[in-house]
């Protein structure tokens, strides 16, 4: 049995292929602001407080709208901070829900009470909410030691479950979990667990960027592929889950680079959280006009072509290119070989 993903967020490469020959999106990432009530110490966006000339409501939705019309089948609100921070988060929802247009929104979960989670329900939201450690000190110290995250998120779940998330007839639920060193040992338990619960596990290998380059986090390259291949075997063995061993995300292939785009905050465009790159801003150029105006966005929707090194004449080449992110930011070079994937190592 393939392995599960968000509904909807999986495209087949027939579509795949047309996205890139016409310039098209099949899905985007949409910040809403950075302000977050966390200061989560891997935070690729260092978010916390709001940047100078965030989009205001009109110009999201307008935004929302021009990727719609790019082809746009899925939408992440990966909130940038805190997605729940942001005043008029139903409201957008509603906004999306009108145009017809499927998405998941991403949450630290400490904002979610008992009537949050209602809220969240009614809406039908599917949600992917953050999860590093059953530990609440562990949970604490990578949230940037706020005390009470650990607890919170706990509780938040329980909320979510409590009122059909989950379920087969509820939406979507996921955890979102940043391997590294502070947590590595309960990797497996927190798989079973998401596993066990009808949870989707979202866990991805940290990219050293923004907050992660002030603090020593990464596992070595060893200790990720052995995790990586416990998990298949888990999965395989107990869930009846098959998936290719390749990074950055456990059990996903990354298809972003052919198909989607980042929007900031502030209205700047990239293609990915990793590729922090700007490509142009949505106040100056449409969002078509970026994307296939931009040498960056042509680069890597033509990635297998534009690749180097060893991931060019990998035998995973026609399915994975690693993380472009990662290879930006440990090489200064977004087409090198990701040189975290096990695949690449001499």
């Amino acid at each position: 049995m393939k392995n599960e993903i968000f509904k909807g967020l999986d495209f087949t490469w027939g579509e795949v292929d047309q996205a890139v020959r016409e310039n098209k999106l099949l899905s985007f990432d949409l910040e809403l602001s950075r302000a977050c009530n966390l200061r989560c110490i891997y935070c690729y966006a260092e978010s916390g407080e709001k940047l100078p000339n965030e989009m205001s409501f009109r110009e999201i939705k307008d935004v929302i709208e021009q990727c719609i019309d790019l082809g746009a089948q899925r939408m992440v609100i990966i909130g940038g901070g805190e997605t729940l921070l942001y005043k008029r988060f139903f409201e957008l929802a509603d906004f999306i829900h009108s145009k017809n247009l499927p998405f998941v929104a991403f949450t630290n979960g400490v904002l979610i009470t008992k009537k949050i989670a209602q809220k969240l329900r009614e809406n039908n939201i599917n949600l992917a909410i953050k999860l590093n450690s059953f530990n609440e000190d562990t949970q604490n110290f990578l949230a940037g030691s706020i005390k009470s995250a650990g607890r919170r998120i706990k509780e938040a779940i329980e909320h979510l479950l409590s009122v059909d998330y989950a379920s087969k007839n509820g939406p979507q639920l996921a955890c979102e979990t940043i391997i590294c060193k502070y947590n590595l040992h309960e990797i497996e338990t927190l798989y079973r667990w998401c596993r066990k619960n009808n949870i989707l596990p979202y866990m991805e290998i940290l990219t050293v960027q923004g907050n992660a380059k002030r603090h020593n986090l990464e596992i070595s390259v060893s200790k990720s592929f052995d995790l990586f291949k416990k998990l298949q075997k888990i999965d395989k063995q107990e869930f009846g889950f098959e998936w290719p061993l390749t990074p950055p995300i456990v059990g996903q292939n990354c298809k972003r680079m052919f198909y989607s785009a980042y929007i900031v905050a502030n209205g700047n465009v990239q293609p990915c959280p990793g590729i922090d790159i700007n490509c142009g801003n949505i106040r100056e150029k449409k969002i078509a006009e970026i994307i296939k105006g931009s040498s960056i966005f042509q680069n890597v929707r033509n990635i297998r072509d534009m690749i180097k090194g060893q991931c060019k004449i990998c035998k995973h080449s026609q399915i994975c290119y690693g993380c472009r992110g990662t290879a930006l930011h440990h090489t200064g070079d977004y087409l090198n070989s990701d040189p975290t994937c096990w695949y690449n190592q001499k």
